[in-house]
């Protein structure tokens, strides 16, 4: 039995098992380059974002623990073997893999729930020509999906400041377990995938929909019944006929009923909201309930709920309470946020611009770095070399930028970064700033535990300053190169060179 707590040892019970995790142009790209006989020079990629998705400021690296799982498992089988033969694949090619085996290659990368900023080195692969272009494959499948959901929730987390959210994903999301994963990672509290408990110590619930309601005819009987059946879980759904002259007040009438049950069970009180004003009707269920004496009764809100929406919510809630004598706090506190089709589908940006690139590769006995030239897009123009990334932080745990800088230099003797379009902005760096290093060599198998990843996002999320949390034009985090980087970038970018053929020793890696 698999370690339900353990992220790794659940995603190799849950994860689909792929024979060919990749697109048909990497492994065309590596056949030609064994029938070339460069199938073996030394290479680097790079994966990064090149724009924070949803609007914001960030995203979180979702999925890097489900490559390792990918690469850890993955075979040239005779089965892989046979779909090669199919696409019309040379014999000599399949045979080299079969005997391989494996793709081999070393990782350096951000860890799960970590935030990744545009630009930033996010995941750097090393190994031969041939092993770094079927990794990019695996990999873009296992963490763009994962990182773009991972940022959702953690944007609807980040909205609601107060109070829970449940993920209600599974009927609508187009990959509901990874969906149900990610969520919670992100700071989720439970979810409705009952389908999760396969794999993971994940917290599952679910209540009444409205049809429980329209099979007995009659609200009050129809919550009555529920309660005698769940008294662990007596949540009613009070909008099935009206809201306010009928499902609240035949919920109070029913949770009287039923009071003893319920505090012997130690259930949680609750109603349902799930259409209409969902501000005014927050505020008038706790003002009836209030009126009852029913004071730890919570309210669940759902109906298509985001970020977008929560803040809405939260700010009606907080401008007008007051006005009717209640505690805006208080109303909030008792808010819980079940979210379901808009997060669960990243409804505002289905996808995310994460793309590998070739950062280096051997020429001679030297690892050249190498850019990729869109004159026509510079946008579109990469960094060069195989980079490493380091986070700025200052005394008061604040981040203050993102240090890009070469694998050889060292960070702590960096004294400035320059924006990597326009060397006349540079900023410096202080003395009392902490420089961290962020990627990490994957070596092994991942102990990570769910909470260890939650754990994460919420201390990473808590290095952002609130400007650059908010939902609406948040500010950026600064992100630039060392000043060595940033020279040898503009002068590939000059001289229009592909491979920098004109850098000093100490730019280039000479190998063993």
């Amino acid at each position: 039995m698999h370690n339900k707590k353990s992220l790794y040892q659940g995603l190799c019970a849950m994860a689909r098992k792929s024979l060919c995790p990749w697109d048909d142009y990497y492994p065309r790209m590596a056949q030609s380059d064994f029938l070339l006989n460069r199938n073996n020079l030394t290479a680097s990629k790079t994966y990064f974002i090149r724009k924070a998705p949803f609007e914001g400021s960030y995203a979180i690296m979702g999925g890097i623990t489900e490559f390792h799982r990918m690469l850890a498992e993955y075979r040239f089988s005779l089965d892989v073997g046979d779909i090669l033969h199919g696409q019309g694949y040379r014999e000599d090619f399949i045979k080299h893999l079969l005997v391989k085996r494996t793709v081999n290659v070393t990782v350096s990368a951000l860890s799960e729930g970590s935030l990744m900023f545009a630009g930033e080195p996010a995941v750097v692969l090393e190994g031969s020509l041939l092993d770094v272009r079927l990794a990019e494959g695996m990999l873009l499948e296992c963490v763009n999906y994962p990182s773009l959901a991972m940022t959702k929730w953690s944007r609807v987390v980040n909205a609601t400041e107060v109070g829970s959210v449940m993920e209600f994903a599974r009927r609508r999301a187009q990959d509901a377990c990874r969906t149900s994963l990610y969520a919670y990672l992100a700071g989720a509290s439970v979810s409705s995938n009952s389908e999760m408990r396969s794999w993971f110590d994940i917290p599952t619930v679910g209540t009444m929909g409205h049809e429980w309601i329209q099979s007995f005819g009659d609200e009050y009987e129809a919550f009555d019944k529920w309660l005698e059946c769940n008294p662990s879980r007596p949540v009613l759904l009070v909008d099935t006929v009206d809201t306010l002259s009928s499902g609240i007040p035949n919920a109070i009438r029913a949770f009287k009923a039923h009071i003893d049950e319920i505090r012997r069970a130690g259930g949680t009180m609750g109603i349902r909201l799930d259409g209409g004003d969902l501000a005014y009707l927050a505020m008038e269920g706790y003002r009836m309930m209030q009126a009852d004496g029913m004071q730890d009764v919570k309210i669940y809100m759902t109906n298509d709920l985001d970020e977008y929406s929560i803040q809405a919510i939260r700010e009606q809630i907080s401008e007008h309470a007051a006005r009717f004598g209640y505690k805006p706090d208080e109303i909030l506190k008792s808010l819980v946020w079940a979210c379901g089709t808009k997060p669960g589908t990243c409804w505002d940006q289905p996808s995310i611009g994460g793309v590998a690139k070739l950062t280096s590769v051997q020429s001679g006995l030297i690892e050249r770095s190498v850019i990729k030239l869109a004159r026509d897009n510079p946008v579109k123009t990469s960094i060069p070399g195989s980079n490493r990334s380091a986070a700025l932080v200052d005394k008061d745990g604040f981040l203050q930028g993102i240090l890009i800088y070469g694998k050889d230099e060292n960070p702590k003797q960096i004294r400035r970064f320059v924006h990597p379009d326009d060397g006349s902005k540079s900023t410096e760096i202080e003395y009392h700033w902490d420089v961290r290093t962020r990627q990490t060599q994957i070596k092994g198998y991942p102990s990570d535990t769910l909470e260890d990843v939650r754990t994460k996002v919420r201390a990473q999320m808590a290095m952002l300053h609130w400007t650059q949390k908010r939902i609406d034009k948040p500010h950026t985090v600064k992100v630039g190169l060392s000043p060595v980087l940033f020279e040898k970038r503009q002068g590939m970018i000059s001289r229009r060179e592909l491979i920098d053929l004109h850098g000093t020793e100490e730019d280039q890696h000479e190998l063993p």
